[in-house]
C-alpha cells in the first residue's frame, strides 16, 4: 500500500457484523487475518437528543459533549493517555477507511476476546478466594490510576462510565479498560470525581456478587487499597459536602430517586465504607 494511504475497507452488509447496540453501534468484523471491532458513534438518537444530552453533559454535569464526533475525539484521546501511563486499553486502527460510513463518526478497535469482570465476578463456578485475589491485584492498579489523575489534576485519567462492565481481564493477568468517550472537564474537582468514580464501581460490583460476598470484596476494598483518605473522602461527598448547594443536592437525590434507596446504591456503597473503615 502506498505510503500515506488509507486502508479501505467494504462492507455490503454491515448489519450482519452487529456486536452490540446501545446508543452507539458495535460491530464485529473481519479485518485482515483475524477480526476487529467497529464502532459507530452515531446511533439510533436524533439530533435533538443528541444536542439536549450535551447541554445537560456540560451546564450541568461538567462533562464533555456527548455529539458523535466530540465522543469520538475524547475517547481517543483518553485511549492515548490512559496507554501512555502504563494502563491496558484497547489498540486502534488508526489509517482505516470505511466506505460508507460518516468521516470523523468512527472508529475500528482490536478485537479482545477475554472476561469482563461483570461476567467474572459473578461466576459462582469460580472459587470466591479466586476472586477475592484477582480483586487484591486489582486494586493497586486502580489506585495507581486515581493517585496519578490527582497528582497531574486530569480528568481524563477517571472513568466517567467505570464500572465492572468495562473492564476485561487478560490472559497475562492485566486489566483491560474501555469506554472512554465522555469525560470530566474540571481539573479542580479531580479529586471529587475520583471518589464517585470509587462508588460506581462499588455500586456495580455489589450488584455483580450480591448480598452473599459484598462484604468480603468491601472488607479487601478497605483494607487493600493504598489510600484511605479516599475512602473516607466518599461519605463527606455524598452525605456531608461542605459546598452547601451540592449536599442539598445530594439530600433530594437521596430523598427522590428510587435508585438511591437501593442495596448497592453509591450512597450505601459510600455508608459501607464508613462503616467498616471505623470497624478498623
Amino acid at each position: 500500500m502506498p505510503e500515506g494511504r488509507p486502508e479501505v475497507l467494504r462492507f455490503d452488509n454491515l448489519m450482519q457484523y452487529l456486536l452490540l447496540k446501545n446508543g452507539n453501534y458495535l460491530f464485529k468484523v473481519p479485518f485482515r487475518d483475524g477480526w476487529a471491532v467497529l464502532k459507530l458513534y452515531y446511533g439510533d438518537r436524533s439530533q435533538y437528543q443528541y444536542i439536549s444530552k450535551t447541554l445537560g453533559n456540560v451546564l450541568v454535569c461538567n462533562q464533555t459533549s456527548f455529539m458523535p464526533k466530540s465522543r469520538l475525539r475524547t475517547e481517543m484521546a483518553c485511549l492515548k493517555l490512559w496507554r501512555e501511563a502504563g494502563f491496558r486499553v484497547f489498540d486502534t486502527y488508526d489509517r482505516v477507511k470505511v466506505e460508507g460510513l460518516p468521516e470523523g463518526g468512527y472508529a475500528l478497535f482490536e478485537y479482545v476476546d477475554a472476561p469482563r469482570f461483570v461476567n467474572y465476578f459473578a461466576d459462582g463456578a469460580i472459587p470466591l478466594e479466586e476472586r477475592l485475589e484477582t480483586w487484591r491485584r486489582f486494586l493497586p492498579v486502580w489506585h495507581r490510576r486515581h493517585a496519578m489523575a490527582i497528582e497531574r489534576r486530569e480528568p481524563k485519567l477517571i472513568h466517567e462510565n467505570g464500572d465492572l462492565k468495562h473492564v476485561m481481564i487478560m490472559e497475562d493477568g492485566q486489566f483491560l479498560f474501555f469506554d472512554f468517550e465522555m469525560v470530566f472537564r474540571s481539573k479542580k474537582r479531580v479529586k471529587e470525581f475520583v471518589c464517585w468514580e470509587i462508588l460506581a464501581y462499588l455500586k456495580s460490583l455489589g450488584k455483580t456478587v450480591g448480598h452473599k460476598h459484598w462484604n468480603a470484596f468491601m472488607q479487601e476494598t478497605v483494607d487493600r487499597y493504598p489510600d484511605k483518605s479516599l475512602l473516607e473522602h466518599t461519605y463527606v461527598l455524598a452525605f456531608c459536602n461542605p459546598n452547601l448547594v451540592l449536599r442539598g443536592a445530594r439530600w433530594l437525590d437521596r430523598k427522590l430517586k428510587p435508585g438511591a434507596k437501593k442495596p448497592f446504591s453509591k450512597y450505601n456503597a459510600a455508608l459501607k465504607l464508613r462503616e467498616l473503615i471505623e470497624r478498623g
